[in-house]
């Protein structure tokens, strides 16, 4: 536990360091604030056009961050033969790995909540009035990205950094797009197709299941049960990708 931790913690002082984070968060910030010249011309919806934008906004430049840092964390680290000096004391892989995880979740949840927490008291001015709904749907952002930062990690220990974030993005996408699968395939009444899709629907993390910024603009009832629910099996996928990720690393030679 003590190694985990120190990795972690390494890993967190390194990444919220990178001049290029602050850069991004910094344009994040700004995009957010040009939702405003989009709520200017929506004719009285400027509330829920800003909260709709800064969210997209928030999303969007949460995704950039998790997979291009992620997919970095281990090849850096082997580039720069860290590797060597850390396997040579009683630092053992997994835990490598897993620090490396929670590091970098640590630096998501600053980034992710100073954006959030902008968009929020941007939107309370606007509107004259506070949105919880705001920081629940960035929570759920967060949520979504700490898979997809799993997910990128174990892709990088696999392949090149490049490769291992253009398949985290590649993963995103379609995680938004998986609850479409079983629609498609249930109009065709096709048992094998059926099959496939709930394979395909299982492997691929539901993330529209905990997408609640419709709710957030007021376009959707939220079902919270089952938001619970799904958030339960988004940290179980984690738990398993990132146990998949130490098993490969675990037998990487260096």
């Amino acid at each position: 536990m003590k190694q985990l931790w120190a990795i972690a913690v390494n890993t967190f002082k390194e990444t919220i360091r990178d001049r290029v984070l602050a850069v991004i968060v910094l344009f994040a910030l700004l995009m957010i604030v040009a939702g405003l010249w989009l709520g200017s011309i929506s004719l009285g919806e400027e509330g829920r056009m800003m909260t709709d934008f800064g969210l997209v906004a928030v999303t969007f430049f949460g995704l950039v961050v998790a997979v291009f840092v992620a997919a970095g964390l281990v090849h850096k680290e082997v580039e720069k033969r860290t590797v060597f000096i850390l396997f040579s004391k009683p630092v053992s892989r997994p835990a490598f790995i897993v620090g490396k995880f929670f590091g970098l979740a640590a630096t998501m949840a600053i980034v992710i909540g100073a954006m959030g927490l902008f968009l929020f008291a941007l939107v309370w001015v606007l509107s004259k009035h506070p949105s919880g709904m705001i920081l629940v749907a960035v929570l759920m952002i967060y949520a979504q990205l700490l898979v997809v930062m799993a997910v990128t990690i174990l892709f990088s220990t696999l392949g090149s950094a490049i490769l291992a974030s253009v398949l985290g993005i590649c993963v995103f996408v379609a995680g938004q797009l998986s609850h479409n699968v079983l629609a498609l395939t249930r109009l065709g009444k096709n048992p094998v197709t059926e099959a496939l899709s709930w394979v395909i629907y299982v492997v691929i993390p539901n993330f529209s299941a905990v997408d609640v910024k419709a709710g957030a603009v007021g376009e959707q009832t939220i079902a919270w049960g089952q938001i619970g629910l799904w958030l339960l099996y988004l940290a179980a996928y984690s738990v398993v990708v990132l146990g998949f990720a130490a098993a490969v690393f675990r037998r990487k030679e260096f």
